[in-house]
């Protein structure tokens, strides 16, 4: 077989595919620990379905919280659904940011707060919408090596690096079983 006829097609397009993979993360190492994280107060909407719209329920969140004139933080999302046990059209979850306690917002916002809790903490850095596929899978590997698997609900903080040479942190905090 002539291996220089590949040449030019892993040139063109698997290393560069491969390049853009390792620049988002997809080779990033996800940590694990235990912690006492919380409490949190966030502003939020509400979502049923596919966890795949949640980045532009974060957005209209974002503009809703900018409309009010209230400074939206770190960006936050609680899901009550395992995505391995519930159908995508019943999945249930909550996505907004961060707000300063006592803030007051109007519908269809709502403001509730994540008490301080023991918890298992899975953290990446990583493109925001690649981060979750690095770390559950971790999370789930490392629970199911004593016997257990994900349990939900799960809080997911996402702090952007603030430099476009440098994807952000998303950390995944699950009650500790």
């Amino acid at each position: 077989m002539n291996y220089k006829s590949f040449l030019p097609f892993l040139l063109a397009f698997v290393f560069p595919v491969l390049a853009v993979y390792a620049w988002w993360g997809g080779f990033s190492q996800v940590s694990i620990r235990e912690d006492v994280r919380g409490p949190y107060t966030y502003a939020y909407l509400e979502n049923t379905g596919d966890y795949s719209k949640l980045p532009d329920v974060a957005d209209e969140t974002r503009d809703l919280l900018k409309h009010a004139k209230v400074a939206a933080g770190q960006p936050i999302t609680v899901l009550y659904s395992n995505p391995e046990l519930v159908d995508v059209g019943k999945r249930y979850a909550r996505t907004g940011y961060l707000v300063a306690p006592g803030v007051r917002v109007y519908p269809p916002l709502q403001i509730d707060t994540v008490p301080a809790r023991p918890v298992l903490i899975a953290q990446v850095r990583a493109g925001r919408l690649l981060a979750p596929s690095r770390a559950y899978p971790a999370l789930g590997r490392y629970l199911q090596a004593s016997g257990k698997g994900i349990r939900m609900p799960t809080v997911e903080l996402y702090e952007r690096s603030g430099s476009p040479w440098q994807m952000g942190v998303l950390t995944v905090e699950m009650p500790r079983p």
